[in-house]
């Protein structure tokens, strides 16, 4: 696992979200950096439990350290760059955990042909509320428990990926 830091000086603007027939789909612009040739990819960075507020309980950060530190996050995925937009895909299978985890969060990324990531995010236009913007779960169709996966905005306007074992 690897922090990533969004810069105000460059960034990736999402336009659109898509998440339908076991994909999520992203596409958007790239703000502030230089398109270069090479491969882009994204990157998903597990977000631990600490930075998650909900999740209080010492014996569920005990058990993910145990069974997601030092395991790398899904992907990395192909990214299309063509005049300055990019164009990815997830599949939601990806996103099951190992158990017994019932629930975990990504940071997707896009990682340049220099090493540099840019965070995901809708940073231009209104200030609005995290929860304003909703899009739809998909159920896993994966071997072992079902999972729903769903985007979503954080606060700060960074997309984020949570994946949530179904009943």
């Amino acid at each position: 696992m690897s922090a990533v830091t969004a810069t105000a000086a460059a960034w990736a603007e999402i336009e659109q979200v898509w998440a339908r027939d076991g994909l999520i789909t992203l596409t958007g612009t790239l703000q502030g950096a230089a398109p270069e040739s090479g491969p882009w990819r994204l990157r998903l960075d597990p977000v631990p439990p600490e930075e998650r507020p909900a999740l209080r309980s010492r014996l569920h950060r005990r058990v993910w350290r145990a069974r997601m530190s030092g395991r790398p996050g899904p992907g990395p995925y192909d990214v299309t760059v063509s005049d300055g937009r990019f164009e990815t895909a997830v599949p939601v299978n990806d996103l099951v955990l190992p158990r017994p985890l019932r629930s975990g969060h990504w940071r997707p990324c896009l990682v340049g042909p220099d090493g540099s990531a840019l965070r995901l995010g809708r940073h231009l236009g209104v200030p609005r509320r995290a929860r304003a913007i909703t899009f739809p779960g998909q159920r896993t169709t994966a071997r072992g428990p079902r999972f729903r996966v769903r985007p979503y905005y954080t606060a700060d306007d960074h997309l984020a990926i949570g994946s949530r074992r179904a009943s």
